[in-house]
Protein backbone atom coordinates (compact mmCIF):
# COMPACT_ATOMS: atom_id res chain seq x y z
CA UNK A 1 0.00 0.00 0.00
CA UNK A 2 1.45 3.55 -1.17
CA UNK A 3 0.98 6.91 -0.55
CA UNK A 4 -1.49 6.52 2.02
CA UNK A 5 -2.61 9.78 3.84
CA UNK A 6 -2.81 9.05 7.85
CA UNK A 7 -4.03 12.16 9.94
CA UNK A 8 -1.70 14.78 9.23
CA UNK A 9 1.52 12.68 7.79
CA UNK A 10 2.13 10.75 4.52
CA UNK A 11 3.08 7.62 5.03
CA UNK A 12 4.73 5.62 2.03
CA UNK A 13 3.83 2.02 3.00
CA UNK A 14 1.62 0.81 5.80
CA UNK A 15 2.95 -2.31 7.53
CA UNK A 16 0.65 -4.08 9.13
CA UNK A 17 0.49 -3.54 12.92
CA UNK A 18 -0.65 -6.39 15.24
CA UNK A 19 -1.56 -5.85 18.27
CA UNK A 20 -1.73 -8.26 20.76
CA UNK A 21 -3.80 -8.33 24.28
CA UNK A 22 -3.97 -10.87 26.92
CA UNK A 23 -7.16 -10.85 29.21
CA UNK A 24 -8.17 -12.81 31.70
CA UNK A 25 -12.22 -12.07 33.06
CA UNK A 26 -11.70 -8.77 31.46
CA UNK A 27 -14.92 -8.19 30.11
CA UNK A 28 -15.72 -4.25 32.47
CA UNK A 29 -13.26 -3.02 30.61
CA UNK A 30 -12.09 -5.01 27.50
CA UNK A 31 -15.27 -3.69 25.20
CA UNK A 32 -13.34 0.02 25.41
CA UNK A 33 -10.38 -1.45 24.97
CA UNK A 34 -11.14 -2.62 21.54
CA UNK A 35 -13.04 0.37 20.77
CA UNK A 36 -10.24 2.39 20.91
CA UNK A 37 -8.01 0.11 19.01
CA UNK A 38 -10.59 -0.03 16.60
CA UNK A 39 -10.78 3.90 15.85
CA UNK A 40 -7.20 4.20 15.35
CA UNK A 41 -6.36 7.02 12.71
CA UNK A 42 -4.36 3.90 11.16
CA UNK A 43 -5.63 1.94 8.44
CA UNK A 44 -4.22 -1.20 8.99
CA UNK A 45 -4.10 -3.36 11.88
CA UNK A 46 -5.27 -6.75 13.34
CA UNK A 47 -6.34 -7.50 16.92
CA UNK A 48 -5.49 -10.87 18.47
CA UNK A 49 -6.96 -11.68 21.68
CA UNK A 50 -5.15 -14.08 23.97
CA UNK A 51 -7.59 -15.70 26.65
CA UNK A 52 -6.13 -17.14 29.61
CA UNK A 53 -9.20 -19.00 30.48
CA UNK A 54 -11.85 -16.44 31.28
CA UNK A 55 -15.47 -17.40 32.78
CA UNK A 56 -17.02 -14.16 32.43
CA UNK A 57 -17.90 -12.42 28.86
CA UNK A 58 -14.43 -11.59 27.87
CA UNK A 59 -14.25 -14.20 25.01
CA UNK A 60 -17.88 -13.08 23.58
CA UNK A 61 -16.79 -9.48 23.46
CA UNK A 62 -13.86 -10.14 21.52
CA UNK A 63 -15.46 -12.13 18.89
CA UNK A 64 -18.17 -9.44 18.73
CA UNK A 65 -15.98 -6.94 17.51
CA UNK A 66 -14.28 -9.50 15.06
CA UNK A 67 -10.56 -9.48 16.70
CA UNK A 68 -9.31 -12.69 16.22
CA UNK A 69 -9.48 -14.93 19.10
CA UNK A 70 -7.23 -17.62 20.73
CA UNK A 71 -8.56 -19.31 23.82
CA UNK A 72 -4.79 -20.45 25.21
CA UNK A 73 -6.53 -21.51 28.13
CA UNK A 74 -2.85 -20.69 30.43
CA UNK A 75 -3.08 -18.15 32.91
CA UNK A 76 0.72 -16.60 32.60
CA UNK A 77 0.87 -12.93 30.71
CA UNK A 78 4.05 -13.59 29.05
CA UNK A 79 2.85 -17.19 27.30
CA UNK A 80 -0.47 -15.50 26.34
CA UNK A 81 1.81 -12.54 24.94
CA UNK A 82 4.10 -14.50 22.92
CA UNK A 83 1.32 -16.84 21.69
CA UNK A 84 -0.13 -14.08 20.17
CA UNK A 85 2.87 -13.02 18.39
CA UNK A 86 3.00 -16.33 17.13
CA UNK A 87 -0.59 -16.44 15.81
CA UNK A 88 -0.19 -12.82 14.47
CA UNK A 89 1.25 -11.65 11.20
CA UNK A 90 2.48 -7.79 11.56
CA UNK A 91 5.58 -6.06 10.63
CA UNK A 92 4.95 -4.40 13.98
CA UNK A 93 3.74 -6.00 17.39
CA UNK A 94 2.31 -3.47 20.37
CA UNK A 95 1.14 -5.20 23.35
CA UNK A 96 -1.62 -3.95 24.99
CA UNK A 97 -3.26 -4.60 28.44
CA UNK A 98 -7.24 -4.96 28.48
CA UNK A 99 -7.88 -2.39 30.70
CA UNK A 100 -6.55 0.98 29.13
CA UNK A 101 -7.63 2.80 26.16
CA UNK A 102 -5.75 3.82 23.43
CA UNK A 103 -5.01 7.82 22.08
CA UNK A 104 -6.67 7.69 18.63
CA UNK A 105 -3.37 8.70 17.27
CA UNK A 106 -1.14 6.27 19.24
CA UNK A 107 0.09 3.25 16.32
CA UNK A 108 -0.01 6.14 13.62
CA UNK A 109 2.70 7.60 15.29
CA UNK A 110 4.18 4.86 16.38
CA UNK A 111 4.56 3.66 12.67
CA UNK A 112 5.97 7.16 11.61
CA UNK A 113 8.62 7.00 13.90
CA UNK A 114 9.84 3.74 12.76
CA UNK A 115 9.63 4.02 9.67
CA UNK A 116 10.27 7.28 8.84
CA UNK A 117 12.74 8.07 11.52
CA UNK A 118 14.67 4.49 11.54
CA UNK A 119 13.75 3.57 15.09
CA UNK A 120 13.05 0.13 16.08
CA UNK A 121 10.55 0.62 18.42
CA UNK A 122 8.42 3.05 20.42
CA UNK A 123 8.27 3.43 24.10
CA UNK A 124 4.44 3.93 24.86
CA UNK A 125 3.30 5.33 28.47
CA UNK A 126 -0.36 4.93 30.04
CA UNK A 127 -1.73 7.19 32.86
CA UNK A 128 -4.64 6.57 35.12
CA UNK A 129 -7.50 7.53 34.15
CA UNK A 130 -7.87 10.43 37.62
CA UNK A 131 -11.81 10.55 37.39
CA UNK A 132 -11.99 7.36 38.60
CA UNK A 133 -11.11 7.51 42.19
CA UNK A 134 -8.77 9.90 44.93
CA UNK A 135 -5.71 6.75 44.70
CA UNK A 136 -6.22 7.17 40.88
CA UNK A 137 -5.25 10.90 41.26
CA UNK A 138 -2.22 9.89 43.19
CA UNK A 139 -1.33 7.48 40.77
CA UNK A 140 -1.13 9.48 37.99
CA UNK A 141 1.44 12.17 39.58
CA UNK A 142 3.23 8.94 40.09
CA UNK A 143 3.21 7.16 36.02
CA UNK A 144 3.54 11.49 35.29
CA UNK A 145 7.09 11.16 36.80
CA UNK A 146 7.81 7.84 35.47
CA UNK A 147 7.81 9.23 31.54
CA UNK A 148 10.25 12.24 32.93
CA UNK A 149 12.66 9.34 33.28
CA UNK A 150 12.33 7.06 30.35
CA UNK A 151 16.21 5.40 30.85
CA UNK A 152 15.30 3.91 34.04
CA UNK A 153 13.58 0.69 34.82
CA UNK A 154 12.75 0.52 37.96
CA UNK A 155 16.04 1.27 40.36
CA UNK A 156 18.44 0.87 36.91
CA UNK A 157 19.98 3.38 34.75
CA UNK A 158 20.61 2.85 31.26
CA UNK A 159 21.88 5.08 28.58
CA UNK A 160 18.99 5.13 26.34
CA UNK A 161 15.28 5.20 26.59
CA UNK A 162 13.86 1.66 26.82
CA UNK A 163 10.71 1.99 29.35
CA UNK A 164 7.52 1.31 28.00
CA UNK A 165 8.98 0.17 25.05
CA UNK A 166 6.27 -2.13 23.55
CA UNK A 167 6.13 -1.55 20.01
CA UNK A 168 8.59 -3.42 18.77
CA UNK A 169 9.21 -4.32 14.97
CA UNK A 170 9.08 -8.07 14.50
CA UNK A 171 12.65 -9.21 13.92
CA UNK A 172 13.08 -6.72 17.16
CA UNK A 173 11.41 -9.56 20.04
CA UNK A 174 12.39 -12.19 17.61
CA UNK A 175 15.94 -11.08 18.48
CA UNK A 176 15.94 -10.83 21.92
CA UNK A 177 13.54 -14.50 22.81
CA UNK A 178 10.44 -12.73 23.10
CA UNK A 179 9.02 -12.13 26.13
CA UNK A 180 10.40 -14.08 29.36
CA UNK A 181 8.09 -16.98 30.11
CA UNK A 182 10.07 -17.83 33.20
CA UNK A 183 8.22 -14.96 34.72
CA UNK A 184 4.32 -14.84 34.01
CA UNK A 185 3.21 -11.94 35.83
CA UNK A 186 4.91 -8.83 38.12
CA UNK A 187 8.25 -7.81 36.53
CA UNK A 188 7.55 -9.31 32.52
CA UNK A 189 7.64 -5.71 31.10
CA UNK A 190 11.13 -4.98 33.13
CA UNK A 191 12.29 -8.22 32.43
CA UNK A 192 11.78 -7.05 28.65
CA UNK A 193 12.50 -3.48 28.83
CA UNK A 194 16.06 -5.25 30.11
CA UNK A 195 16.59 -7.32 27.73
CA UNK A 196 15.91 -4.02 24.78
CA UNK A 197 18.14 -2.07 27.33
CA UNK A 198 21.08 -4.57 26.65
CA UNK A 199 20.29 -5.00 22.35
CA UNK A 200 21.25 -2.81 19.97
CA UNK A 201 17.97 -1.38 18.98
CA UNK A 202 16.54 2.36 19.68
CA UNK A 203 13.37 3.54 20.75
CA UNK A 204 11.68 6.89 20.43
CA UNK A 205 9.33 8.36 22.53
CA UNK A 206 5.63 10.09 21.35
CA UNK A 207 3.45 12.22 22.81
CA UNK A 208 0.19 9.91 22.91
CA UNK A 209 -0.79 7.97 25.19
CA UNK A 210 -2.63 4.99 27.00
CA UNK A 211 -5.36 5.69 29.78
CA UNK A 212 -5.57 3.43 32.32
CA UNK A 213 -9.47 2.14 33.11
CA UNK A 214 -8.55 -0.21 35.85
CA UNK A 215 -7.41 1.84 38.28
CA UNK A 216 -8.10 1.04 41.95
CA UNK A 217 -11.20 2.80 44.12
CA UNK A 218 -10.21 2.20 47.33
CA UNK A 219 -6.99 1.20 49.18
CA UNK A 220 -8.02 -2.47 49.65
CA UNK A 221 -7.84 -2.53 46.03
CA UNK A 222 -4.35 -1.73 46.30
CA UNK A 223 -3.46 -3.79 48.98
CA UNK A 224 -4.89 -7.26 47.23
CA UNK A 225 -3.60 -6.27 43.87
CA UNK A 226 0.09 -5.81 45.31
CA UNK A 227 -0.31 -8.91 47.56
CA UNK A 228 -0.63 -10.57 44.22
CA UNK A 229 2.15 -8.92 42.71
CA UNK A 230 3.80 -10.41 45.72
CA UNK A 231 3.15 -13.34 45.46
CA UNK A 232 4.79 -13.50 41.59
CA UNK A 233 7.91 -11.47 42.30
CA UNK A 234 10.01 -14.23 43.22
CA UNK A 235 10.10 -15.27 39.93
CA UNK A 236 11.22 -11.71 38.68
CA UNK A 237 14.13 -11.92 41.31
CA UNK A 238 15.41 -15.73 40.56
CA UNK A 239 15.41 -14.73 37.07
CA UNK A 240 16.86 -11.15 36.77
CA UNK A 241 20.37 -10.52 38.38
CA UNK A 242 19.70 -7.69 40.42
CA UNK A 243 16.07 -8.02 40.17
CA UNK A 244 15.15 -7.33 43.82
CA UNK A 245 17.50 -3.66 43.98
CA UNK A 246 15.38 -2.69 40.69
CA UNK A 247 12.14 -3.32 42.50
CA UNK A 248 13.32 -1.68 45.96
CA UNK A 249 12.04 1.80 46.62
CA UNK A 250 15.44 3.02 47.09
CA UNK A 251 17.44 4.52 44.19
CA UNK A 252 14.12 4.56 42.06
CA UNK A 253 14.69 8.40 41.38
CA UNK A 254 11.01 8.57 39.36
CA UNK A 255 10.01 8.57 43.21
CA UNK A 256 11.31 11.79 43.98
CA UNK A 257 10.57 13.68 41.02
CA UNK A 258 6.66 12.47 41.81
CA UNK A 259 6.67 13.76 45.71
CA UNK A 260 8.38 16.58 44.64
CA UNK A 261 5.37 17.01 41.79
CA UNK A 262 2.93 16.19 44.47
CA UNK A 263 4.24 18.71 47.53
CA UNK A 264 3.83 21.49 44.62
CA UNK A 265 0.59 20.39 43.60
CA UNK A 266 -1.44 19.59 46.92
CA UNK A 267 -0.38 19.02 49.99
CA UNK A 268 -3.45 15.96 50.64
CA UNK A 269 -1.95 14.59 47.50
CA UNK A 270 1.31 14.58 48.70
CA UNK A 271 0.32 12.75 51.85
CA UNK A 272 -1.94 10.60 49.76
CA UNK A 273 1.04 9.91 47.67
CA UNK A 274 3.66 8.51 50.98
CA UNK A 275 0.40 6.19 52.15
CA UNK A 276 0.09 4.56 48.56
CA UNK A 277 3.70 4.03 47.94
CA UNK A 278 4.13 2.61 51.94
CA UNK A 279 0.89 0.61 51.04
CA UNK A 280 2.30 -1.15 47.64
CA UNK A 281 5.67 -2.19 49.49
CA UNK A 282 4.31 -3.83 52.48
CA UNK A 283 1.79 -5.36 50.64
CA UNK A 284 4.24 -6.88 47.75
CA UNK A 285 6.45 -7.94 50.95
CA UNK A 286 3.88 -9.54 52.40
CA UNK A 287 2.92 -11.00 49.10
CA UNK A 288 6.53 -12.75 48.66
CA UNK A 289 6.35 -14.49 52.29
CA UNK A 290 2.48 -16.07 51.73
CA UNK A 291 4.48 -17.01 48.25
CA UNK A 292 7.30 -18.84 50.21
CA UNK A 293 5.34 -20.30 52.78
CA UNK A 294 2.93 -21.57 49.93
CA UNK A 295 4.21 -21.40 47.00
CA UNK A 296 1.51 -20.30 45.69
CA UNK A 297 1.48 -17.52 42.63
CA UNK A 298 -1.38 -15.53 41.81
CA UNK A 299 -2.43 -14.02 38.11
CA UNK A 300 -3.00 -10.60 38.50
CA UNK A 301 -5.90 -10.16 35.94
Amino acid sequence: MENENVGEHVIMECPLVSVVIPTLNSEKTLEACLDSVGGQTYPNIEIVVVDGGSVDRTVDIATATGAKVINANVQSMTKQTNIGINGSHGKYLYRVDSDVILDPDIVESSVNKCETEGYDGVCIFWLPDESISFWAKIRKIEKESYIEHPNYVGATKYNKNVLGARFLRRDVLENIGGFDEEIPTLGEDYALYNKLAKSDFNFALINSRERHIGEPRKIKDIIRKNFRYGTALTAFIKEQKGGLRQFAPTGRTYLKTAFKRAFKKDFKLFLGLIIYIFTVYASTATGMVYYRVTKKTKRVA
